[in-house]
Parts: C-alpha cells; structure tokens; sequence
C-alpha cells in the first residue's frame, strides 16, 4: 500500500476542491480526513477513520490532530457529527444533493446508515430564532442482525 503522498491528484480531487470551495487552505490532515470520509460513504467513528487511513494508505495520525481535523471540518460545514444512543460520535462527510437527512442506528452492532432520500421534519420555531442543522436518528435492528436471532 502507498501512502497517502502517493494518492494520484485525481483521487484527492473532490476532497481539495469541497475545502477549497469553502474558502479555506486545504492541509494534509484535513485532505486526509475529508478524503478518508468520502471514500467510506457512511458515518464513522474516531477509530474507524484512523483505521481506515491505516489499512488504505499505511498512513497513521495522531488522534489530536484527527480530532482537531474533524472539528475543523465540522466547523467549516464540510462534515457532519452525527451522535446515536451510544453516545459515540461519527462523522460524515456533507453530502452535497442532500445535506440534511436522517441516520439509522442498529441498535445491537453499532453501525450508522446515512438516509439521505429521506426528508427531515421542518421544526416550526419561535419568532426570531434561526435554524443552523437538523439531527435524526433513527433508532432500530439493521437485517444483519435481525438474522442472527
């Protein structure tokens, strides 16, 4: 496996061209993350990603810089933090034709689905205040598991 240096610019494209099309300077670290993020297409966790960057790219971060790039990320609408019922946090990457959706979480092996043909409730508010995001998730047993029974 190369390391992510090696990585041609082809497949680094989309992940340059969503930081710098949100105005901001496109680091190794936040290419890596961002990158890692749209090549697993689902949420995932702190640890998940590393190993991702690990077996994809023999590429190790540390988990400051992960998590400070995951925030960055988070911070400039690049990603989105999605938080199920076991509290654990997963991030994903925006996607671009449905920014706002739902999430499945298995309530028995931990995966997070993105539901993106879904619509999320429009939350009516009080005068004056201002939606920034949405967050749902629905809770349930994914088919895998409801096999094992």
């Amino acid at each position: 496996m190369g390391r992510i240096a090696d990585i041609t610019t082809a497949q680094t494209t989309e992940a340059e061209r969503r930081i710098r099309a949100a105005g901001q300077r496109p680091t190794r670290a936040r290419l890596q993350i961002l990158q890692a993020l749209l090549n697993l297409a689902q949420p995932a966790n702190h640890g998940e990603i590393q190993e991702y960057m690990l077996t994809r790219w023999a590429e190790t971060m540390d988990r400051v810089t992960l998590y400070r790039g995951l925030d960055w990320l988070v911070q400039h609408q690049l990603t989105h933090r999605i938080t199920a019922d076991d509290r654990v946090w997963r991030f994903s990457a925006i996607n671009l034709e449905h920014p706002s959706h739902p999430h499945f979480h298995c309530l028995r092996c931990g995966q997070v689905l993105c539901l993106p043909e879904s619509q999320l409730p429009a939350p009516q508010l009080p005068a004056d205040y201002r939606v920034e995001d949405v967050e749902m998730v629905v809770n349930g047993v994914c088919p895998h598991c409801q096999r094992d029974n």
